[in-house]
């Protein structure tokens, strides 16, 4: 294919959910975009409808159609198949994500059109606690990762996972990246006041896996050493048990609901927040804790997935040892051990404690580390290079 506009080659990327929809695939594919466009690329998405969706605010031509999702797309299977048969033959890269309907699709359509499809693994279809005994889940991720062309792998749990389904030569260990100049260190961030109100917050969608309900607990056992305040952004199932536990505890005085929470008020969120609570118990690379730590936000977080990756502890962020580490699990609790709780809230009085100048050091460290090692426009270089033009997924004509 030529094209002296593009000298590159045109890429498809194809996820059941996008934008505005809000998650770390979704930032993830739209970032990668972003970089892709940057870099030379041309792109274009398909994905689910979404009612309402503002499609001037996508970044390339986006195809959103219906029954994309799921065990109930399943009846499209057909519709989906002449799709992308249609579609795949105009683009030099199949780049799928999630190993689901959308992937099991696809890559029955590349052996129909004799493309190879890339297919980049997030954890929800690619864990065994996401999956469980679902028979169709099960399907999705069997036929997707073995008709892949090539896997990527978030992190090294993903890689494990892949490992089961093709050989080493098939998979590619590429992280999640950050927008570094979007989520930018602001210049007055210091740590001076945290002995006196160490200001916590929580980025995460309230569902049992992130982990986000298990935050108020440890805070009500240490309600009255912890001087604090709370600021949880993000909705979800479990947001009526979270605020009946803050009332329960009596926190109400220094716990905030934000709600819904865009990208842009992320910034100025994280801006005024001292201390970032990751307590997942599953997760591949956590966009959002990437995303703090870029701007010199302090990360205390959980062993579970990715984190033990790119944080180390006392000097990127904090961990604390509450899972098996690197092990995720979907199937998390509505409430952790005593023990569990009490080591978090230890973890927080800690970090009250120590000298302000120690806390600069990990928040400038934290950052120079996103910033070498994960910074979108490396993680796009990367993918194109690794992936899209070495591993036979490339197809210019």
């Amino acid at each position: 294919m030529s094209n002296s506009r593009n000298p590159q080659g045109r890429v498809l990327q194809i996820l059941e959910t996008y934008l505005p929809l809000i998650g770390g695939a979704e930032f993830h594919l739209h970032y990668l975009t972003v970089n892709l466009l940057a870099q030379g690329w041309e792109v274009e998405i398909v994905t689910g409808a979404v009612n309402g969706a503002d499609q001037s605010a996508d970044p390339c031509p986006t195809h959103r159609l219906p029954h994309a999702v799921g065990r109930k797309a399943l009846p499209y299977f057909f519709t989906w198949l002449f799709r992308f048969v249609r579609m795949f033959s105009r683009f030099d890269v199949i780049h799928v994500h999630h190993s689901s309907f959308l992937a099991f699709v696809a890559v029955i359509a590349g052996l129909f059109t004799g493309r190879r499809v890339v297919l980049t693994l997030h954890g929800l279809g690619a864990l065994d606690s996401s999956v469980g005994y679902c028979p169709i889940r099960r399907l999705y991720r069997w036929v997707s990762m073995k008709g892949a062309g090539c896997i990527i792998a978030t992190s090294e749990e993903m890689q494990a996972v892949a490992r089961r389904f093709v050989p080493d030569n098939r998979i590619v260990l590429i992280t999640n990246g950050v927008a570094t100049d979007h989520f930018v260190t602001p210049k007055e961030r210091n740590f001076d006041h945290v002995d006196q109100n160490l200001r916590l917050v929580t980025l995460r969608r309230m569902n049992p896996k992130n982990g986000v309900h298990f935050v108020v607990d440890a805070l009500g056992l240490v309600k009255e050493q912890l001087r604090f305040t709370l600021r949880m952004a993000g909705d979800g199932e479990l947001r009526p048990a979270i605020a009946e536990a803050v009332t329960t505890f009596g926190l109400g005085d220094r716990v905030t609901f934000e709600g819904f929470v865009s990208h842009q008020q992320v910034v100025s969120l994280l801006e005024s927040c001292d201390v970032a609570l990751f307590f997942s118990t599953a997760e591949s690379t956590s966009l959002a804790a990437l995303e703090c730590m870029s701007m010199g936000c302090l990360i205390v977080c959980s062993n579970a997935g990715a984190f033990p990756q790119f944080v180390r502890n006392g000097e990127t962020g904090f961990i604390i040892q509450l899972f098996h580490e690197g092990k995720s699990d979907y199937h998390a609790p509505l409430h952790l051990e005593s023990w569990q709780n009490q080591a978090i809230a230890a973890m927080l009085l800690a970090i009250q404690k120590m000298p302000s100048q120690e806390l600069q050091r990990i928040s400038e460290q934290a950052r120079a580390h996103v910033r070498a090692h994960f910074d979108w426009a490396v993680i796009t270089a990367q993918t194109a290079d690794k992936v899209y033009s070495r591993s036979g997924v490339y197809r210019k004509e």
